[in-house]
């Protein structure tokens, strides 16, 4: 089956967690970029995705959701996007083969970092052939789809969005937004207006990710839910918000409230549910296990 097949029979798919957070706790010094270390420790990167895949993800994000050539600028790293990009992929792949289950690629794209004009310098046909490429990389090295995720400007995730569908070969495509607990997202943008904007432009899975915790997610799908019927969702909240106790950094939703976040989003029209910052293989080991019973 293919991932559209299954999107169209609207099962659940339990997704992955956290990459940022794992990988740092596996030592990736605070303030690096993650994506480098499919360069200086693709082990990592391969154990991470193989955790998820025993955990009971039936998707996996590739670790490249900074991985477009403006964002790796801040790393000096813009000339080997390329390297970068397909690396990403064939560790996943690697994670996924040796497992010997059925597991969907996700190619991760996230935002520019950099703020589009007016407010910003960045021009929209810098940021859109930034997408672009990337996307071609993505879609060059084997995956089966792509998730837009974690954008906070509805300009930017529409132009992300209509860039990666020029190259995706069509490949079903994800689109997520982070929310505030205000009910927008940091730029404003509503989660009805969000679901009703993407979802015309092509998205096939519109949903919330990151944003504070699952009851923000649950809510904004909810929001998405009542302005598009029968829209398909995608709910990837954080594990909380993090604290730190002891010298370290700590999230305060347990693996149980992230199964029953699940549950309760399954009833909104989710098909994709994971977790984003702060979760782990154990949230999603909860979340395998109540989709399960379902």
């Amino acid at each position: 089956m293919t991932l559209r097949e299954s999107l169209d029979q609207r099962t659940p798919l339990v997704a992955d967690g956290a990459s940022g957070t794992m990988l740092q706790n596996a030592g990736l010094p605070v303030g690096q970029a993650p994506e480098t270390w499919v360069l200086e420790n693709p082990d990592a990167v391969r154990r991470l995705a193989a955790a998820y895949v025993d955990a009971g993800s039936d998707v996996i994000y590739t670790n490249t959701f900074g991985g477009n050539c403006i964002r790796l600028r801040l790393s000096g790293l813009e000339d080997r996007a390329a390297e970068i990009n397909a690396g990403a992929v064939r560790l996943a792949r690697e994670a996924i083969e040796s497992s010997g289950r059925r597991v969907f690629l996700i190619a991760s794209i996230g935002p520019t970092g950099e703020m589009l004009e007016p407010y910003g310098e960045l021009s929209e046909d810098e940021a859109r052939e930034a997408f672009a490429d990337q996307a071609r990389l993505l879609a060059d090295a084997g995956v089966d789809g792509f998730a837009c995720e974690t954008f906070t400007g509805i300009e930017e995730a529409l132009l992300c969005l209509g860039a990666v569908k020029e190259v995706a070969r069509g490949l079903p495509m994800f689109a997520s937004m982070a929310f505030e607990t205000s009910g927008r997202t940091m730029m404003g943008v509503a989660p009805g207006d969000a679901a009703r904007e993407l979802s015309a432009a092509g998205a096939d899975v519109v949903g919330a990710n990151c944003s504070v915790g699952p009851d923000v997610v649950e809510a904004a799908l909810r929001a998405m839910a009542d302005a598009v019927p029968g829209i398909r969702l995608l709910g990837k909240p954080n594990a909380g918000l993090p604290r730190v106790e002891g010298g370290k950094t700590v999230y305060s939703v347990t693996p149980d409230e992230m199964a029953a976040f699940a549950l309760r989003a399954v009833k909104h029209g989710a098909v994709v549910l994971g977790g984003c910052c702060g979760s782990t293989p154990d949230h999603i080991r909860a979340i395998r296990a109540a989709i399960d019973s379902l």
